[in-house]
């Protein structure tokens, strides 16, 4: 048997405390990687893969309002025809998307005598689709609905304005006009969605009830958001730059979600770490805040893993090149004593 020495005993050791560290990472970061469902919309809508979610975050320059949905709707739909895509079931939709825009505070009152600020999220299409924050009563609010007064808080706001969360279907005053509550939501509990998400409570109200009460001149979009099939590479990517006339650099960001923190996607991230961390093009809501802090400690998670993987392969690569200059040595000496026992016995004959 052979007997390994104190630097072989220490080297192995180590090697294999590299790769058990490493693999802990790796499930770190498996885990780390499907904390948020508002990143994950394109594997809900197609488990085969072939759809992908998109985002677009827009500055006010961009000039993209709730005036340009109707088209591009129809832009996105005839191009998708000229191509035969098609769902997997005639009667399905093929795509969808959603889009919103930060307000700022507004004053909300319910039953009780002290009002609260909250932060308002104004939001159309298919909104809580993809974003699917844990109902706590009641439920969300659509586009088909026939009123447009129904809104959407989070549990910190009903319990400022009625010392509950089970109050759907109760009524609230948002700038001098009453609505009714749809559902009530508890915001994402992990740890990147707490710290994007604050401290201030939120509500969420349609652009039908914005433009009806608010009365903006334009109803600007800065978060588009769309879940598009994607038969080839970059084909879904392409399309909807094409048809929202994003060419001007700076107005916007496009990120494909899907896949963001895939083995690729962390190393893309990891490549280009410095504009995750330094982004002054525009401003992003809290879910993508979110993603961001997520998309950090994915890389630099993978960035430590490949670190502590070096030594297990350079140690892997030496026990090769050992194994074969030591088998080319055996090789060696038999190939040897091979050829002095056949001119032995050509002598003997």
């Amino acid at each position: 048997m052979m007997k390994l020495r104190k630097i072989q005993i220490i080297r192995l050791v180590t090697a294999c405390f590299c790769i058990l560290t490493a693999v802990i990472l790796g499930c770190i970061n498996t885990h780390l990687s499907g904390l948020l469902p508002s990143q994950q919309a394109g594997e809900r809508w197609q488990k085969d893969g072939k759809a992908v979610q998109l985002s677009v975050f827009l500055r006010p320059e961009a000039d993209f309002s709730t005036e340009n949905i109707s088209s591009l709707h129809e832009n996105i739909d005839t191009e998708l025809t000229a191509k035969s895509i098609q769902a997997e079931n005639k009667s399905a939709r093929r795509w969808y998307d959603a889009y919103s825009t930060q307000i700022g505070q507004a004053e909300v009152t319910g039953n009780r005598k002290s009002p609260s600020d909250a932060l308002v999220t104004v939001v159309g299409g298919d909104f809580f689709q993809i974003h699917t924050p844990e109902l706590v009563s009641g439920g969300y609010f659509s586009e088909q609905d026939v009123m447009h007064d129904r809104v959407v808080i989070d549990v910190q706001l009903a319990w400022n304005l009625f010392g509950s969360a089970d109050v759907a279907g109760m009524e609230l005053t948002i700038q001098n006009q009453k609505c009714l509550i749809a559902g009530v939501v508890q915001p994402e509990s992990d740890y990147a969605s707490r710290k994007a998400y604050g401290k201030m409570p939120r509500i969420y109200l349609s652009y039908d009830f914005y433009r009806e009460n608010w009365k903006p001149e334009i109803c600007r979009i800065s978060c588009y958001e769309a879940v598009l099939p994607n038969p080839v590479r970059n084909f879904a990517k392409e399309l909807l730059v094409k048809n929202m006339h994003l060419e001007e650099e700076g107005n916007s960001i496009v990120l494909e979600n899907t896949g963001r923190y895939s083995l690729s996607g962390r190393w893309n991230t990891l490549r280009h770490l410095r504009n995750l961390v330094v982004c002054e093009t525009v401003t992003f809501p809290y879910w993508e805040n979110s993603a961001r802090i997520v998309s950090f400690d994915t890389a630099v998670l993978l960035l430590v893993q490949i670190i502590f993987s070096i030594w297990p392969v350079l140690y892997l690569l030496y026990l090769i090149a050992k194994a074969y200059t030591s088998a080319e040595k055996k090789i060696y000496q038999k190939r040897i004593a091979w050829k002095n026992r056949y001119r032995s016995e050509i002598k003997q004959i």
